[in-house]
């Protein structure tokens, strides 16, 4: 990004979490939730929120610790050995493929809406790729408005969804359905399945190099947004639990219920500004995310070195472009991508676990960042939301893991494999420096 140091303000912060965590996820997984656990898909929601909250426990205190321009990657790099380090700059490579979808599943919405586009599917979502890119050449600053923008219309959709489906009432078959209708276990199940529509808050970590009072900011943002988004999840929940009964939750879909409580023009109003519009929120608020890790890990020796070029303006071209034709590419060939970006899960999961495992030490490594972080807290207490972090991501991981098919399990061992051995050749190279951390080593 262009270096616009000072322009991200804690408003931007929050529009750029809350869109990166409103997506595609809660319109196309609701129902599947809901199904599981009836009427109590609204806590679930709620607690699927405080789980990935949880897990991500580590990267908000040391966002308020330390100003890393290099993000969550730098995070990574200055608790983990060097093997693991490299195995973090690779995985946010990987990443980049997620984006493929997104454009696709905006010129699917957009086909709908206007049938006539419906053949054209795969270059509209190549079009609209290309056209959030090219909104990053700007600048942080113009993509935060862009952002902000999309963001209100998305707030607007989904307050007209809960405020039509709150007036209108429930339906009394919805309303025989008791809370907790498929037991402990299929609430539980909800959680863990709704978690994977509550990621995305932390990215504004990445931003670092952009946001004016970072080691304030970045920490208030993160749980912000996560609260938000956890206000307006459990609306969407009780609304659509209120409407469809039990019985029908997995036939049904977020955008069959508005159509049943809001009015023809509001309910293509809630398609665009609530579904398109969190499509969009989230593509703009991931690749605006990325780039940084990327760039601090081609910087470090990770990635090729001229992935690290910059123009005049400090916008990092190279790995922009990088990043566009990882994306870009799959769209154009309508090739799914939804296996390969799975084969991320076990190397993910190993190095979230070494990290907090090494995360304890931190207080003690860094004593002067820990007495002036703006999170500053009892040491137990900061263990004992370390030790349910850990219990949160196995929670996770196990039912991650349960959703594998053999593809998928071999898939995730080559890659952690690959990038095992990726990773200790680079070191051994000689070529890996961390310079991304070299500010606070100095401090220390």
């Amino acid at each position: 990004m262009e270096q616009t140091k000072g322009k991200l303000k804690l408003f931007d912060l929050i529009s750029i979490g809350v869109g990166s965590v409103v997506g595609a996820g809660i319109f196309s997984m609701l129902m599947s939730g809901m199904a599981m656990t009836g009427r109590s898909i609204a806590l679930a929601l709620v607690g699927a929120m405080l789980i990935t909250l949880l897990q991500q426990v580590r990267s908000i205190f040391m966002s308020s610790m330390f100003a890393l321009d290099g993000g969550m990657y730098a995070q990574q790099a200055l608790i983990l050995p060097p093997v693991f380090t490299g195995m973090t700059a690779v995985v946010f490579v990987f990443s980049n493929f997620s984006f493929s979808v997104f454009g696709i599943s905006i010129a699917q919405y957009l086909s709908q809406l206007i049938p006539a586009l419906a053949p054209f599917q795969r270059i509209l979502g190549v079009v609209i790729l290309t056209a959030f890119f090219l909104v990053t050449i700007k600048g942080t600053g113009f993509l935060a408005k862009i952002q902000n923008v999309l963001a209100v219309c998305m707030y607007a959709a989904l307050a007209l969804f809960i405020v039509f489906g709150l007036i209108k009432g429930g339906t009394a078959e919805a309303a025989a359905t008791p809370y907790f209708a498929g037991g402990p276990m299929g609430f539980l199940m909800a959680i863990a399945i709704m978690s994977f529509t509550c990621n995305g808050a932390t990215n504004v970590i990445n931003l670092s190099a952009d946001t004016h009072n970072p080691k304030r900011n970045i920490p208030l943002g993160v749980l912000i947004s996560a609260g938000i988004c956890a206000l307006i999840y459990f609306l969407l929940g009780y609304v659509a639990s209120s409407v469809v009964p039990f019985a029908q939750a997995g036939s049904a879909t977020l955008g069959s219920v508005a159509q049943q409580i809001m009015p023809g023009a509001l309910y293509i109003f809630f398609v665009v500004g609530g579904a398109i519009f969190a499509l969009a929120t989230s593509l703009l608020g991931g690749i605006a995310a990325i780039s940084a890790p990327i760039v601090a890990g081609a910087e470090d020796g990770w990635l090729p070195k001229s992935w690290a070029k910059r123009t005049k303006t400090g916008y990092p071209w190279v790995v922009m472009l990088v990043m566009y034709l990882i994306a870009v590419v799959p769209a154009a060939l309508n090739f799914s991508l939804d296996t390969i970006v799975s084969f991320i899960l076990v190397p993910g999961m190993i190095l979230n676990v070494v990290t907090i495992c090494l995360s304890f030490k931190l207080p003690k490594n860094y004593p002067d960042s820990w007495a002036k972080c703006s999170l500053r807290c009892p040491y137990w207490l900061y263990c004992v939301l370390l030790v349910l972090s850990m219990i949160a991501s196995l929670i996770t991981a196990v039912f991650s893991l349960l959703g594998l098919d053999m593809i998928g399990l071999l898939g995730n061992l080559l890659l952690t494999a690959f990038l095992f051995g990726f990773s200790f050749w680079r070191v051994k190279s000689g070529k890996v420096q961390l310079h991304s951390i070299e500010s606070v080593k100095a401090e220390t």
